[in-house]
């Protein structure tokens, strides 16, 4: 198992950059269509295979994280504003910003929370789909952005049995240090979506 996961680590990064890129150039409808199944594995979706499988670099289809591309693909379309950090760093500068102590609730089930195992193998899905979508839309709306690269590469070792992602996103989330809002390597611009 643990072999599995440094095969992971040494994935090429540009497949990554390289799906990222393609998905800030679809056009609205596919975007669209992307945005309504969001929260659905490929095979609950409707009408998003076309445009997913237009975007999806070589290599990556039928791979264990094909399903944790989709989620991004569908996810993008919900946030349209960049920033520069883990996700417990967007939820942290969402609770500074939207000044509610239910974000603590939302990121405590986040963390929590599992991806289903898809087609026997392939982590998608599941109640992390359900509340990764949640808080990603809830960051649009006060227009704190996403870390989509970091986000797509977490992702991918969600099920990892040590949990460091989720470990550093509670650290970033919870821990003591700089506020989110006054962090200066982050940065909130809005994108093309």
């Amino acid at each position: 198992m643990k072999a599995y996961y440094e095969k992971q680590e040494q994935q090429k990064p540009d497949r990554n950059e390289e799906f990222l890129q393609r998905l800030s150039s679809v056009d609205r409808g596919d975007l669209a269509v992307l945005k309504r199944n969001a929260g659905n594995t490929i095979a609950e979706s409707r009408g998003a295979m076309k445009a997913f499988y237009n975007i999806l670099p070589y290599g990556i289809a039928d791979s264990p994280n094909e399903e944790v591309f989709f989620i991004v693909a569908t996810l993008y379309g919900h946030n349209k504003y960049h920033f520069d950090g883990d996700f417990g760093l967007t939820m942290k500068r969402l609770k500074e910003r939207a000044g509610s102590e239910s974000i603590d609730s939302r990121m405590a089930a986040l963390l929590d929370s599992e991806f289903d195992i898809v087609d026997g193998f392939k982590p998608g899905g599941g109640e992390l789909a359900y509340r990764i979508r949640q808080c990603v839309k809830l960051a649009g709306s006060h227009e704190i952005g996403v870390d989509w690269l970091r986000l797509l590469q977490d992702l991918k070792f969600w099920n990892n049995p040590e949990k460091k992602v989720q470990k550093r996103w509670a650290r970033s989330y919870f821990g003591y240090g700089k506020p989110a809002e006054n962090n200066d390597q982050s940065i909130n611009k809005e994108v093309k979506v």
